[in-house]
């Protein structure tokens, strides 16, 4: 189909699903990726995270650990992207699990994907609070830096975000154009200045053998185990080119490439990334247990790093290139989260009332700016958390992490076994290597899971329990009870919001366009 009748293609497909055409599609690839490769965000996964893979199995293990889970997103992402090209829908996960689960399951399963976006929310905001405080520590190292001031902060960067969402499409777009730059020029410049500066750098033999156990118990190979967590709390979010389909041009085709190929360039990148830091290394004890002054680790420890490879004025410029590819994935957070919301809603997934309000887009913009806002809120309420407990907070960032997971495998899980023989498969497929891809994709998310739930650091004491069971299981049951007790009655799964006349017409239509082009070729 020709160029100028694309989008009648795209709204075509979406109302085979059911949905009318409700959004300005105007994203191209590069703004759907950029949402998923945002979402994803190397800057802040291995900014933020690193000391904990130097604590857990060391260098060695962070490096050889980000090839092995690398190697098992990419099944992840692929299994995903078959379903998504099938189904390119904002209601992404819940509608594919739905679809190919049964309507009765697919609701249910909606609630570990909602948790999951609202807790990634929430520990971004707390994230680039901690940068921020880093930054200013060193400078005024006497500064009394409390969890509640990172809460304050955080709250104000989810509200930056909130508004930066409802402006216009065009905004966000140049926002993940210049984050896709960002995320793959940052950490380029941080490893160039780091490596070129650096008073000594570490040698081959540390980067790729050297291995630490600082979590408290004698076994290596279980802080080994444990260092796989680094790169598994990074690859998360890949769904997103999910969510804004329904604002992707070509979106049976672009929504699925987006969702490969921002954990495949996050791999590579990633991976560079990992390497030029470990490199640039000068003392992991500094890292872990420096300044401020030397009373412990700033909140965000990789400034250390910065500080002893560049010195202070640039390991704070180093800094503040992580604070807005960390900014640009709270950006992009929202914006995904929105759109799963409004899907939600659109199915009436939230209750009449709640959902009737939920389901609206602005006239003129078309953005679904009541969801944004309720996605903020929502995420407010989890970072006020902070106020009290780093603990809870901590319990909030793995149930993220959790509930995007548990939500990514059910499509996969459901379309290997209960609709193995239904499922038909749109442009973007495996072919022949679609089941064993699956099941590869099935195994490591239920192995992750297992590994999310365990204790990370020894002895387990109130403080540094792994709260995440707990508040899984809590989620789990409410969303169980919910189902049984209420909403089993009044949500039956997608809706269709098209009527079989407006279909046969647009299908008309279509066909009638395709004519005239083949005339007109001719």
């Amino acid at each position: 189909m020709a160029a100028n009748s694309s989008v009648s293609e795209d709204e075509l497909r979406l109302a085979r699903m059911g949905y009318k055409q409700e959004f300005s599609r105007s994203f191209g690839f590069i703004h759907n990726f950029g949402v998923s490769f945002s979402h994803i965000s190397i800057i802040i996964g291995v900014g933020t995270l690193l000391s904990f893979a130097l604590s857990c199995g060391g260098s060695a293990a962070a490096v050889w650990g980000w090839i092995f889970v690398s190697l098992m997103s990419a099944c992840v992402a692929l299994a995903m992207g078959e379903i998504c090209s099938a189904y390119p829908t904002a209601g992404g996960l819940y509608y594919w699990s739905a679809k190919l689960g049964g309507d009765r399951y697919g609701p249910v399963f909606a609630w570990f994907n909602l948790c999951g976006e609202i807790g990634g929310i929430s520990s971004v905001g707390f994230s680039v609070a901690g940068m921020i405080f880093s930054c200013v520590l060193v400078y005024n190292p006497s500064f009394d830096y409390q969890i509640w001031k990172g809460a304050l902060v955080a709250i104000v960067v989810l509200i930056s975000c909130g508004v930066i969402n409802s402006i216009n499409d065009t905004v966000i777009e140049r926002v993940m154009e210049f984050s896709v730059a960002l995320h793959l020029v940052g950490p380029l410049i941080i490893v160039i200045v780091c490596l070129a500066k650096a008073p000594t750098r570490q040698t081959a033999s540390f980067v790729f053998t050297n291995l630490e156990n600082l979590t408290g118990q004698d076994s290596q190979g279980f802080a080994i185990l444990l260092s796989l967590l680094f790169p598994a709390w990074t690859f998360l979010g890949y769904d997103a080119s999910a969510h804004v389909s329904e604002e992707t041009k070509n979106s049976h085709t672009e929504a699925a490439k987006g969702i490969v190929y921002s954990v495949i360039v996050s791999a590579v990148a990633g991976f560079l990334f990992l390497i030029g830091l470990l490199f640039s290394i000068q003392s992991i004890d500094s890292i872990l247990g420096g300044p401020p002054e030397l009373g412990g680790p700033y909140p965000q420890a990789i400034i250390s790093l910065f500080i002893d490879a560049a010195g202070k004025d640039v390991g704070v410029f180093l800094m503040a290139i992580i604070i807005a590819g960390s900014y640009c994935c709270g950006i992009a957070v929202i914006t995904a989260n929105s759109r799963m919301m409004y899907a939600f809603a659109r199915d009436r997934g939230f209750g009449g009332p709640l959902s009737r309000f939920l389901y609206w887009s602005h006239p003129t913009t078309k953005l679904p700016l009541r969801t944004v806002w309720f996605g903020v809120a929502v995420s407010i309420l989890v970072t006020c958390i902070g106020f009290g407990s780093s603990t809870g907070l901590n319990a909030a960032s793995s149930v993220a992490t959790i509930g995007l997971m548990t939500a990514y495998t059910i499509p996969t899980f459901t379309k290997l076994t209960m609709a193995r023989n239904t499922f038909k498969r749109g442009e973007f497929h495996l072919g022949p290597f679609s089941e064993i891809i699956g099941w590869i994709a099935v195994l490591w998310v239920c192995f992750l899971f297992v590994l999310l739930c365990l204790p990370q650091f020894y002895p387990v004491t109130a403080v540094n329990f792994n709260y995440a069971s707990v508040m899984i299981g809590a989620v789990t049951i409410f969303s169980a009870l919910y189902w049984i007790l209420d909403a089993h009655k009044w949500f039956k799964g997608p809706i269709i919001r098209v009527s079989e006349e407006e279909l046969a017409a647009m299908e008309d239509n279509a066909k009638k366009l395709d004519g005239s082009l083949g005339v007109s070729a001719a």
